[in-house]
């Protein structure tokens, strides 16, 4: 299955110039999230290491844990794509929503990302967009489609604070078990 996506930068063209409809979505708390997102759908190890890379991507950025509208300001710069250029919208169809085919699109985008890093593009996937699927439909005018992700793309600025941070690796041996 190969999944849908706009044409990048008419997409990211479109969503800049029809105004903040992805902020005021955000703003008005207008979720429309076409797969459930909980904070408890992570294992414990999972989240100690989202934690630890929010606190190397804040301490990039300066930015206190409670500074509640510095990390909204962080917020809506995502929701304008980091000012890239591009940007892709992952999309299955509204018919094949089991668990099978958000694996397919997953193995596809990390094909893409990897594809982008090979040429020298710079890629960031975006699980926040997803959270606004009915506005990015309505952008776009797509009529269906379950949206899982956003990937905005383009060059990195090298000097921006939030490009230091990197996230860790952990040990294969605390994220694998090999059977046999």
């Amino acid at each position: 299955m190969i999944p849908r996506s706009a044409n990048s930068r008419a997409a990211a063209a479109r969503m800049r110039s029809r105004g903040p409809a992805l902020e005021a979505a955000h703003a008005a708390g207008r979720t429309s999230a076409d797969f459930p997102y909980r904070d408890d759908m992570y294992a414990p190890m999972q989240q100690e290491r989202r934690t630890a890379f929010g606190a190397e991507l804040y301490g990039a950025l300066g930015t206190d844990r409670d500074d509640v509208a510095a990390r909204a300001a962080y917020d809506a710069e995502s929701l304008r794509f980091y000012g890239a250029p591009h940007v892709a919208f992952l999309f299955v169809s509204s018919g094949r929503a089991d668990a099978r085919t958000p694996e397919d699109v997953g193995a596809y985008m990390q094909t893409l990302l990897l594809a982008m890093a090979a040429y020298g593009v710079d890629s960031c996937p975006q699980g926040l967009l997803s959270f606004y699927a009915d506005t990015v439909r309505g952008e776009l005018g797509a009529a269906e489609g379950k949206l899982l992700v956003g990937v905005s793309f383009g060059y990195a600025d090298g000097t921006a604070p939030v490009n230091r941070g990197r996230a860790g690796r952990a040990a294969l041996a605390t994220t694998t078990t090999f059977h046999g």
